[in-house]
């Protein structure tokens, strides 16, 4: 168990390094907001934090940068002014797109010396992986 947890910690410190060269003009934190309003159909502020285990205030915050940078819109809710409805605009697409362009391009290179039925079986596990610890086993 004590190699599973050195793993997961050096796993995580590299991971971020990819994740954060990969971050030009936005932080990680911000990157990875952007990335859940994509991942989802116009999501409200609440949902979109809850999604991603920030606390509201902090991720109000980081949305207000991401709105004055231009990356993300925010607008009220028809049936319910109160609730902030979230959604990227063409300049949050576009950066979405560079930050995983670019991640994409490091995993790639990483895995570059293994073979594909090496690399399949990585990519299944962390896939099922991410399922358990999202509670979605299927």
């Amino acid at each position: 168990m004590e190699q599973l947890l050195a793993t997961f910690h050096s796993l995580n410190g590299e991971l971020n390094k990819i994740h954060k060269e990969a971050c030009t003009d936005v932080s990680i934190q911000q990157s990875t907001i952007m990335h859940e309003i994509q991942s989802r159909n116009e999501p409200s502020m609440q949902e979109t934090a809850r999604g991603l285990g920030m606390d509201i205030t902090t991720f109000s915050r980081q949305v207000q940068t991401l709105v004055n940078g231009g990356y993300v819109k925010r607008r009220p809710y028809p049936g319910d002014r109160r609730i902030q409805i979230l959604s990227l605009t063409d300049k949050g697409s576009k950066k979405v797109k560079q930050i995983d362009d670019e991640i994409q391009k490091q995993m790639n290179e990483a895995l570059a010396s293994m073979g594909e039925f090496e690399q399949e079986i990585i990519v299944r596990s962390l896939s099922q992986l991410q399922r358990i610890l999202g509670g979605n086993e299927e």
